[in-house]
């Protein structure tokens, strides 16, 4: 992502209610745990009820968290 897009994001997710400070250093180095943090809460803020697995130690608890979300987006979008 250009510098542009991530403060684009940054601005967006600011907007959005996000409660959490996003600095654009955190997109410098691969940073796996804000991504699940962020879908998390852009899941819970469409269904709060929603049972998403939160898990994300190793690369098979992420595969099944990201396919989790997706399937969440595409069942409800």
């Amino acid at each position: 992502m250009s510098y542009k897009d991530i403060r684009s994001f940054t601005e967006m997710m600011r907007a959005l209610g996000y409660p959490r400070l996003i600095s654009l250093e955190n997109f410098r180095f691969p940073n796996f745990t804000l991504v699940a943090e962020i879908l998390l809460w852009l899941v819970k803020r469409y269904d709060p009820n929603v049972e998403l697995p939160d898990d994300i130690d190793t690369e098979q608890d992420r595969v099944i968290f990201i396919k989790s979300v997706v399937q969440f987006m595409v069942r409800f979008s």
